[in-house]
């Protein structure tokens, strides 16, 4: 199934089945009467997250702030099957129970089987992860698990009958704030900050390759930038740098990267200075490939800059129907190696804010974004990764006559 057909699906049907449900959960839980408190640690805890692996991936720093404090409890991941792909090179749960959401019939048999296993699990708490999703909270209420964890919002407000602690989502927030709130309630403890955890990366300027990616899903396709922005920036990076570009992305993505090269940097396909590496590569060795590989990757808002920014790799991020601020926290430390493009213009952010967007998906905050800025903060960061105090491009100059020294 497709994105949009899978929203439909969880509107639908996910309200159909709460209506059903929220009258019946009350008056079990009038009934019942169960305790849930949080005296003792689960001895399992299910996390529940079937899109967005870049979330997800945001999230793992307070799941491994809760596996600390839950040592001997085993952590299990229910998701779909490419984000677990995409998940499990990290090793941050036990178990990961794969449902493929491209069949309607599979994904129903599937998550049913699902269901029934964890009927067996003793101890179980449910951490639903998901943000907007009914379904995933109606999935979490037939665990039958005893505390039942989810965030709630305007959207989403029949959580509150459902699940049996909630989590004021904050948009205002960083993603990461809401999921350390999560962590705090599930644990009882303050999480600490994780930023001091980043992976050492040596000889970073003497790396051969800036990754680039212009890709994302079908949820926000407006994040992109229009391909002759996004060229402008490839013939810059080839033209006034030795660096090679590697483009990244899904599967799908790859014949599109190839047909954007074919249109806009023919001239350099014989040279050997782009690799196309959209689903050419096994998730773990596509991590190990930007580790080693990468000075540094320019993107929009998708998964591949969570995915970088784990890594440790500097990143260039640019910004329109989403807030930076709502997405990524930068310590002080690191503020030099993720910079950021973000033209608020007044209607930003519409993302998780509309379903139907103010601009109807002719995305003027990103359209309106000039590549010679783009090319500006690369340049300022690859001067920063030389050790150089000032970047070789200054206010006011020619972007298109600016070289870049490398050390060697």
């Amino acid at each position: 199934m497709q994105l949009p057909a899978n929203r439909k699906l969880d509107k639908y049907i996910g309200y159909c089945l709460i209506i059903l449900l929220v009258p019946i959960t009350r008056l079990l839980g009038i009934l019942l009467r169960k305790d849930h408190r949080l005296h003792q640690p689960p001895q399992h805890l299910l996390f529940i997250k079937l899109l967005g692996l870049g979330s997800l991936v945001v999230a793992t720093e307070s799941i491994q702030a809760m596996r600390q404090q839950y040592p001997n409890t085993r952590f299990i991941l229910i998701t779909d099957s490419n984000i677990a792909d995409g998940i499990e090179p990290f090793q941050v749960f036990d178990d990961i129970w794969r449902v493929n959401t491209g069949s309607l019939s599979v994904t129903i048999s599937t998550s049913v089987k699902y269901i029934i296993k964890t009927w067996r699990l003793q101890k179980l708490w449910v951490a639903d992860l998901e943000v907007y999703s009914k379904l995933t909270t109606v999935y979490a209420l037939l665990t039958l698990a005893r505390n039942r964890f989810g965030f709630y919002l305007r959207p989403v407000f029949f959580r509150k009958y459902l699940n049996t602690h909630n989590i004021p989502f904050n948009q205002a927030a960083c993603l990461g704030d809401n999921y350390d709130q999560m962590a705090q309630a599930i644990t009882g403890n303050e999480v600490l900050p994780a930023g001091n955890q980043l992976p050492l990366r040596n000889n970073e300027w003497k790396k051969q390759y800036i990754i680039l990616n212009n890709t994302c899903s079908s949820l926000a396709p407006v994040r992109k930038l229009p391909n002759t922005t996004f060229a402008v920036l490839c013939n810059w990076i080839l033209t006034h740098t030795p660096y090679r570009i590697a483009f990244t992305g899904t599967g799908g993505d790859k014949i599109d990267i190839d047909q954007f090269i074919d249109e806009h940097l023919s001239p350099y396909k014989q040279k050997g200075r782009l690799f196309n590496i959209a689903g050419s590569l096994e998730f773990e060795a596509y991590y190990r490939f930007m580790a080693d590989k990468g000075i540094c990757m320019v993107t929009i808002d998708s998964g591949p800059l969570h995915i970088a920014r784990k890594l440790g790799l500097p990143t260039v991020s640019i910004w329109g129907p989403t807030d930076p601020l709502a997405y990524i926290k930068i310590p002080a430390s690191q503020q030099q190696r993720h910079l950021f493009i973000y033209n608020k213009v007044a209607c930003s952010p519409c993302v998780h804010y509309h379903e139907r967007l103010p601009c109807g998906g002719n995305n003027i905050c990103m359209k309106e974004i000039r590549p010679e800025n783009i090319i500006e903060k690369l340049n300022t960061l690859l001067m920063h990764l030389n050790g150089e105090k000032e970047p070789a491009l200054q206010r006011g100059g020619d972007y298109r006559g600016t070289a870049i020294r490398r050390s060697v």
